[in-house]
Formats: C-alpha cells, structure tokens, sequence
C-alpha cells in the first residue's frame, strides 16, 4: 500500500526518506514550496491540499483522489488532528496508526495537556492559563521574572512568530505579548522556567500499537538547541534507558492512561532545584530526528506504516547507545552564537558534525539541504538590512 505523506519540513522529509528506502511508494498532500519539493523522492498526488485540522475538508480531499487506498502519516500537530478525527468509513481506505481524537487534543492542547499530568501526578513546571491580560495580575513581579509565555498550540504560534514562546522582562511588556498573541486567535500559559544546562533535557521516543503495547523506546540526551532558551533540540545523543528510569516510568503510566497509539517523542528537564524530572511536553507524531532514531536501531515510520494496516509490528528493544544526531543549520547558528559571545557551545562540536547522523544533509539527496542553507541567508541578509535601514526623519509639527 503506498502513503500519504501530511508535512512539509525536516520531518516529513525524514518520514519520506525512511520510508522510501524501504521501497515503498510515498506522495507528499501538502500544497507547498517547502524545501521537501527538492527532495528526490518526492511525489506530489494528482491534487495537493493546503494543511488543515479540519477531519471534514481532508476526508473529502481523501474520496476525491484517484489513489484507491493509502496509508497516512500526519507531521504536524495540526495534520495529526485533521487524520485522529477522520470517520471510521475514510479510515478503511486511508489507515493511520494514531490515537483517537480526544486523546491528541489532551496532548496538543498545552492547558489540556498541564491539567492531565496535574491528575496524574506527574512532575511538571508550574503553570497558568493566560486568556486576556486581567490573569496577569494574578502572578507576583517575581513570578513572572522566573517563567516564560508559551502558547497552548504551540506550531500555530512558531509559524506565525517563529518561536516556540517569550520570555517578558516586566509586567507591561508580558502584557503586550499577551494582546499580540490573544489577536491572532492563540491563548497563553505562563509556565515556570526551570533553570540548569541544555544536558538535563531528555527525550525519549517511541512507538505504542493499536494493541496498547511499546514496541519501541528509545532515550536522547540534548546537547544544544537554538535559540539557547526556548527553542527545539539541534543536536542530542542517545543514552541508555536505564538511565532515565523514573521519566520512562512516568511517561508509559501517560500513555497507557490516555489510550494512546503510534509514534511519540516526550521531553523533560532535570530540576536541579528538587531532583526531579519534570514534564514539557508529548508530541503525538513524528519528529525532526526521526530519521536519526532509525539509524540508530528504532524505524518508527515504518511501525507506524505497518500498524496502521493491522500488520504485526516487531519489536526493537535495543538500539545504539552514544550516537549522535545534529540538524545542521540550528546547530550551526548555536555554535555560532555561543563563539560570538565568547562562550563555549554547550557539549561537542566536532564529534556529532564529522560522526553523526545529519538530518538535512544527505548525499543521494543533496537539494533540500541546499534549499535549507539559502533559505537561511535570506534571512540572515533580510535581518541585516532591517537593522541598518535608515529611520524616516519625522516631519516638523
């Protein structure tokens, strides 16, 4: 059976990589220019589709394709909503592995997702909902100096603002975020900031079949991300199990509770302050280094793609212990920013570049990398000139 590939970026670029290697026939739905198009494997179907949460608008996109079947893969918060609330007549010709509606929405849904760790009693950041700029007032100067702003959803805001959330260095400038992201449809949490080095973050990742059972589960240590505070890894290492056992533990109490299905990646960061583990986030879908975690032992696309056609899923328990994962150009502008501050990037440099696993560069598939690189200077240039314009002089009243 071919897939339905539903993402644009260095994610679906991982999935349609895998996936392709394994010979199996893969089409990219999303109407896009992104640097996946530059892909040697991609295909689009005979029509693309803008990507929506909407189950309604893709389930017709679905029974309009000439394609009689297919398996679908969502890469996005907003497309694995879209395919969890798809009717069981869809499903029979599109399968997907992935958990029910409701249970996406707990976990996508920042609020939602503080309010199931607080009953499940789960160590987790302290947080409150931020609906309008009246809920400011109930945090302390203090409080607000020790926490950052973070959207409930957090894609919808990156592609708007291109962060993951803001840290406000006073009360009337928390208030500002608070108006510019209420207008543009996106609630906030103000969540605790734990402090401590980049090494105390750990992800793990995994895969749940449509039986409840871990197929697979892997664990990474973060070395650096980019920007240094609030932003996704860009390069990490994988650790042994054993040595995240309370977060794995934790983490597979979550999963069984919220009767969840298919490929995950969990994060959490040591608090030095308490020694306890504590919850960030779950995203229910693939990831950046899905590609990496292939290669050191676990493919997850293709659990996902053999258990959506109720194939049996084998089992990965171990995988390599110590091998890297870098993407290139976050990391890059990490190591940059740490030497033009004078500082020593966080972990290795050298060892995940020259012995790693590379998200976007690859040499049977040069051009997205490429596309990549050029993207980012625009940016970098666009950046520059912005800074040096010249201001208007204003006119004399």
């Amino acid at each position: 059976m071919p897939v339905l590939i539903l993402g644009t970026h260095i994610t679906a670029l991982g999935v349609l990589r895998m996936l392709t290697a394994r010979g199996v026939e893969a089409f990219v739905v999303d109407e896009t220019t992104d640097i996946i198009t530059r892909s040697r494997w991609y295909r689009p179907p005979e029509r693309t589709l803008a990507e929506t949460s909407e189950s309604d608008t893709l389930a017709d996109y679905l029974q309009s394709l000439e394609l009689p079947k297919a398996v679908l893969i969502g890469c996005s918060d907003t497309w694995t909503r879209a395919v969890a609330g798809l009717p069981p007549a869809v499903r029979e010709s599109f399968p997907a592995s992935v958990a029910p509606l409701e249970t996406i929405t707990q976990l996508v849904d920042k609020s939602r997702f503080s309010a199931l760790v607080e009953r499940l009693g789960i160590p987790h950041p302290q947080t409150l909902l931020v609906r309008d700029v009246k809920d400011l007032d109930a945090l302390t100067d203090a409080q607000l100096a020790n926490a950052f702003l973070k959207p409930t959803d957090s894609q919808s805001y990156h592609r708007i603002f291109g962060t993951k959330g803001s840290f406000a260095d006073s009360r009337q400038s928390a208030a500002r975020i608070v108006e510019r992201t209420s207008a543009a449809g996106i609630s906030l949490m103000v969540q605790e900031w734990i402090p401590g080095k980049m090494a105390n973050t750990i992800l793990l990742d995994g895969f749940v079949d449509r039986s409840g059972a871990i197929k697979a589960m892997l664990a990474r240590r973060r070395i650096r991300m980019d920007p240094p505070r609030i932003a996704a890894t860009c390069s990490d290492v994988t650790i042994p199990i054993e040595e995240v056992a309370e977060p794995a533990a934790a983490m597979q109490g979550l999963l069984a509770d919220v009767g969840y299905r298919g490929i995950f990646n969990v994060e959490f960061k040591f608090d030095e302050r308490d020694g306890l583990f504590k919850i960030i986030e779950v995203n229910p879908r693939p990831f950046w280094f899905i590609g990496h975690i292939v290669r050191a032992g676990l493919d997850l696309p293709w659990m996902s793609y053999l258990d959506a056609q109720d194939l049996e899923v084998p089992s990965a328990p171990r995988y390599q212990v110590g091998r890297y994962g870098v993407y290139e150009v976050p990391d890059a502008n990490a190591i940059l920013r740490a030497w033009s501050s004078f500082r020593r990037p966080e972990g290795p440099v050298l060892r995940p570049w020259l012995t790693g696993d590379h998200t976007l560069f690859w040499l049977r598939d040069p051009l997205p990398g490429l596309a990549d690189v050029w993207h980012a200077i625009q940016r970098r240039v666009r950046g520059a000139f912005s800074r040096v314009r010249p201001r208007r002089p204003r006119s004399a009243t």
